[in-house]
């Protein structure tokens, strides 16, 4: 599941303490993994970790924990093993292995022996939505019990009492019969009229199995002749249907006891209660159980038995294929967060509605969690009767929706996969339908992806990624490097642009391109723009305290799009540039035209904001949105950076040199300042400068350098400057 899966299908807001989880795994490394997925989802947990069958057996006597998280091979024993101690303990809590790999008997085994759950250890992202299920499930489990403890001892009780029946009989709450051993009614309770609606005295005589349901009626009967061979002896008759004097069914639970023995009653006696409501009560539970409250699809839990049911179908028959549709509707969120979580619901319940137009015969179609939708399709022969129901569901998106008397239009990014020998268990054929949704989310809206064995090695890559990211914050890996931006005229340097870097130990820098896409997924960006901004302040101030006013004029640092999402996004950059020293107006921020695709107004209250605090505010990229110049006239600018590809072609085309022409006039008259990026060649400063450009920056002054280099860049300019 996608790290937005993650984000938007785990919340804690329900747990009130933190949970309590013993891990049973011998290789600190995956524990450290374990930990990490339950921390990045702000699960609220603390943990002991047992490395042995001794350990763990202590803890399970010396603890209590509200969960189990076990490898399946550890030193000396297995999971199965595990989970037969547990099962000895009188601790009746989850068990969910998550290992490695396992082979499919080991799974059967698993899986009979009453394991909660199974998770790969290359998938653990999707640990907290099962850990918070399984704890779900185990709380509904135990009301269950209680409620089926509490009514067996009522029934127990009254058991026990049907020797003073004769003196309670006339005011029973319950059905009190006496029937001959022919199956006709002797004598029928009162309350016959107020279940049943017959007069007592009418049905004298009538047979008591005239009266229950046909489908019902020959279980009861053989029950009730096994009654007549043993005196005194009782038999339940569990759950039958009797009908009433309207013509509708009555659901009785009976108690039938052989008192033929006994001159006084010389029949047999049944005591039947009415279980109609806990019956359908009951079976409202079970519904539940199985099916989403909001949109009342199928939910999660049903649609991994109905998987579990389809992959051992096609184990057997190899030619029974089936499908899998990972849906992930593109933005939700922004709509969930703008609209309120109310309108989102609604939301939800319309695309469930549309969804259902493209749900054939004998197919499941299940809500996942958040916005997250999965169809079963099963008789597949091939895997273009999946894309073509993909296609259907496009279209079906395609129409906007009504939500508060405003249209809305929604599309879905889709994942497919078909099944296969290589799928033992329903987790393995999500996991690759995830991958193919998040690969097809990549290419842009309102696409689908069909699964490829490269994508799953990427989602790995990905997710070992992002933890070494986390870490190298940590460790302070990050560095800033600097690339200056000149003056055509004096090829003085004029300003410089801070641009981040990773450089872990021991390994060469990885470029932005490699982590920076997955930081702004993950939300890491926000810390490592803040960490930017301080690292380069400071820098500046300290280069202005050594070459005074040689330094460079001002430091442009890259602002994210998701920092606009923060109220006090002005009051945390106006405290970060004032603690360095750095004067405000030395700093320039720089944002690109997503910034303004959400939350518009937002947005430019802010950059108002902060330019009359004189932070001055850069457009980059300029010349690539498809409406840069709708922006130009409302957003509170001071530069614009008119994008590399304009200048890389430089004189090789009429119409580039126009657009390139254009942007300087327009900035002009605009009385913005002007940067040129990606300066590689001098026959490109003698025609910019001719166009009106006075700033540059690129590989022809030079390449982005750390500090210390920057520094010699820096003394060189001046003793240019002074000869």
């Amino acid at each position: 599941m996608s790290s937005d899966i993650v984000k938007s299908t785990l919340s804690n807001n329900d747990i009130k303490t933190p949970i309590h989880l013993l891990l049973l795994e011998d290789v600190p490394e995956d524990v450290e993994l374990i930990l990490i997925s339950l921390t990045n989802a702000d699960l609220d947990f603390t943990y002991d970790i047992a490395e042995t069958a001794t350990i763990y057996t202590e803890k399970l006597q010396q603890n209590s924990y509200d969960a189990v998280l076990a490898d399946y091979r550890l030193p000396g024993f297995n999971g199965l093993e595990a989970l037969n101690l547990l099962q000895q303990s009188e601790q009746k809590i989850p068990f969910i292995l998550v290992t490695g790999s396992l082979g499919e008997e080991a799974a059967v085994q698993c899986m009979k022996a009453g394991i909660t759950d199974y998770l790969l250890k290359d998938r653990l992202f999707h640990l907290p939505n099962i850990l918070q299920r399984s704890l779900e499930e185990f709380a509904l489990r135990r009301q269950q019990k209680q409620a089926l403890l509490e009514q067996q001892k009522a029934e127990k009780a009254l058991r026990e009492s049907e020797q003073r029946f004769r003196s309670l009989i006339e005011n029973a709450i319950d059905i009190i019969l006496i029937i001959s051993s022919e199956g006709q009614f002797i004598y029928l309770s009162p309350s016959v009229q107020r279940i049943l609606g017959y007069d007592p005295e009418q049905l004298k005589n009538e047979n008591f199995f005239a009266l229950i349901h046909p489908e019902d009626r020959k279980r009861i009967r053989e029950v009730f002749e096994i009654t007549k061979q043993k005196s005194q002896d009782s038999r339940l008759l569990q759950e039958f249907r009797v009908r009433t004097h309207d013509d509708n069914w009555v659901m009785l639970d009976a108690i039938a006891k052989n008192l033929q023995d006994d001159p006084s009653v010389a029949g047999f006696v049944i005591n039947c209660h009415d279980i109609t409501e806990r019956h359908y009560t009951a079976q409202q539970l079970r519904y539940d159980a199985y099916h989403d409250k909001l949109t009342g699809l199928a939910n999660r839990l049903a649609l991994i038995e109905e998987l579990e049911q389809a992959i051992i179908q096609n184990q057997r028959r190899k030619e029974d294929h089936f499908a899998l549709l990972f849906l992930d509707l593109d933005r939700f969120k922004v709509i969930n967060d703008s609209l309120g979580h109310l309108t989102g619901d609604q939301l939800l319940q319309q695309i469930s509605k549309r969804l259902q137009q493209c749900h054939r015969k004998g197919d499941i179609l299940a809500r996942f969690g958040g916005d997250e939708f999965v169809f079963l399709l099963r008789d597949i022969r091939e895997i273009q009767e999946a894309v073509i129901v993909a296609q259907r569901i496009h279209e079906v998106l395609k129409p906007p929706l009504m939500l508060n008397n405003r249209e809305v239009f929604m599309s879905a990014s889709i994942g497919i996969t078909i099944s296969g020998e290589h799928y033992h268990h329903p987790e393995q054929i999500l996991r690759d339908a995830d991958a193919a949704m998040y690969r097809a989310k990549a290419k842009g809206k309102a696409c689908h992806e069909i699964f490829a064995p490269t994508m799953h090695l990427s989602a790995l890559k990905e997710l070992h990624l992002e933890n070494d990211l986390r870490q190298a914050l940590k460790r302070q890996e990050l560095v800033v490097y600097y690339q200056p931006i000149f003056c055509f005229e004096s090829e003085k340097i004029v300003g410089t642009e801070a641009l981040v870097r990773w450089h872990p130990p021991g390994k060469s820098l990885i470029p932005p391109n490699d982590f920076i896409p997955l930081a702004e997924e993950t939300g890491l960006i926000i810390e490592i723009d803040r960490w930017v901004l301080k690292s380069a302040c400071q820098q500046l101030y300290q280069w202005q305290q050594t070459f005074k006013g040689l330094a460079p004029h001002f430091i442009s640092v890259n602002l994210s799009p998701k920092q606009f999402s923060d109220p006090y996004l002005k009051d945390k950059i106006t405290e970060i540039v004032d603690e360095t020293g750095l004067n405000r107006q030395h700093l320039k921020l720089e944002i690109t035209e997503t910034v303004c695709l959400k939350n518009f107004h937002t947005v430019l209250d802010i950059l108002y904001q902060l330019q009359q605090l004189n932070i001055q505010i850069c457009l980059d990229d300029f010349g690539t949105g498809y409406s840069s110049l709708s922006y130009l006239h409302r957003l509170p600018l001071n530069t614009l950076k008119i994008d590399r590809s304009f200048v890389i072609h430089l004189g090789q085309t009429n119409k580039n040199d126009a657009i390139i022409r254009i942007v300087g006039g327009l900035a002009h008259e605009l009385q913005l300042q002007l940067i040129a990026e990606g300066v590689e060649e001098r026959y490109q400063i003698d025609a910019l400068k001719k166009l009106g450009y006075q700033w540059g920056q690129g590989y022809y002054f030079s390449p982005p350098v750390d500090a210390q280099a920057f520094t010699i860049l820096l003394q060189k300019n001046i003793d240019h400057i002074v000869e």
